[in-house]
């Protein structure tokens, strides 16, 4: 089959449209043609070597996909050809000491499309029956393939490591990304009142439209500053932050007293100075997000094929052109989410 890999870590140009083995099924999986699939900023990540996965090259990305199944397992279940399909970006064995207690974020043979086995960056993709999620002939595909990994992120940030309530004020920084534009979403879901930044003001108007309450455009003076105004100088419950960087100890400087910043994200830098006095007097929470387990994934999907978190699609790419959708995505120019289509 054709696919997009990359064969050795390095920039955009590392993506390679080529004939690569087609993938091996089993008697429980069952064989999907991809229609679309989502790059998203971890793709960058990986493909870059700055994500720090052990990966086995060549490596086909892609965590999140809908397409067509051509082709069933024995044991595959009720699953036909023909069906319109997605997939849960990441599963567990159900067998292990892990999965008995209830844990399958932790299970010994935990896999994650795109990252431990190929993912959607091809034509097919090779589906344990198990995790695959029927779709109905009304459901967008294209939907579907952008929105699981972001509003999965999100629901898991929003509802279990920041534990937001009704009330609370909330700051999501950057929120034009895919995950941030998500996070306004879920923590307005929540009841929460949502204070949001943008880098320019045709963004702020983009991520208005998601439901922030109120949008601060990023400039060159004090952030901190700026958001304390538009709050009325009242101090953030919750931060949930994508992008680290140098902005990172101005958004936790902003949070109240036992407030909780979550981060998923380091796009602006991995590496962020932190001084542990403010730390300790304030009893702040800093809480990285790992993965989102199996009921929220299942959680996302329903909130998307329901219309309630709607994630934008900001451009698609042929599948050929995966290197292309890379760049773009570098860029950082978007609002959405950017897809690969099939060819």
């Amino acid at each position: 089959m054709k696919a997009a890999a990359f064969y050795e870590y390095g920039p955009a140009e590392a993506m390679q449209y080529a004939d690569i083995p087609d993938p091996e099924m089993g008697p429980a999986d069952v064989l999907v043609q991809v229609q679309a699939c989502g790059v998203n900023h971890s793709d960058l990540d990986s493909r870059a070597g700055t994500s720090r996965w052990p990966f086995e090259l060549p490596m086909v990305l892609g965590a999140e996909f809908s397409g067509t199944v051509v082709a069933v397992g024995e044991r595959a279940g009720a699953i036909r050809t023909g069906d319109l399909v997605t997939a849960l970006q990441q599963y567990n064995c159900g067998r292990c000491a892990q999965c008995a207690m209830w844990r399958p974020d932790l299970c010994e043979a935990f896999e994650v499309f795109g990252t431990t086995r190929w993912g959607g960056y091809g034509e097919f993709v090779c589906v344990p029956a198990r995790v695959v999620v029927p779709l109905d002939p009304g459901d967008d595909p294209l939907a579907v393939a952008a929105a699981q990994c972001v509003v999965s992120t999100a629901w898991h940030m929003v509802n279990r490591l920041a534990l937001v309530r009704p009330g609370d004020l909330t700051l999501v920084p950057s929120a034009s990304g895919g995950v941030a534009g998500a996070l306004v979403q879920c923590a307005k879901l929540a009841g929460a009142t949502v204070i949001a930044t943008a880098g320019s003001a045709a963004k702020a108007d983009r991520v208005s439209a998601l439901g922030a309450d109120a949008v601060v455009i990023r400039g060159d003076g004090d952030i901190a500053a700026d958001l304390l105004d538009a709050t009325g100088g009242c101090r953030f419950d919750v931060v949930l932050d994508t992008v680290g960087g140098e902005l990172f100890g101005a958004h936790l400087s902003v949070l109240r007293e036992e407030g909780t910043l979550v981060t998923c994200g380091a796009h602006a830098g991995e590496v962020v100075p932190l001084d542990l006095i403010p730390l300790f007097r304030n009893g702040w929470r800093i809480v990285g997000f790992r993965l989102a387990p199996p009921d929220d994934l299942a959680a996302s999907l329903e909130l998307i094929r329901r219309g309630l978190v709607e994630v934008p699609i900001a451009a698609t790419f042929p599948v050929s052109d995966a290197a292309a959708a890379h760049r773009f995505l570098e860029r950082r120019q978007h609002v959405g989410k950017v897809l690969l289509v099939a060819c």
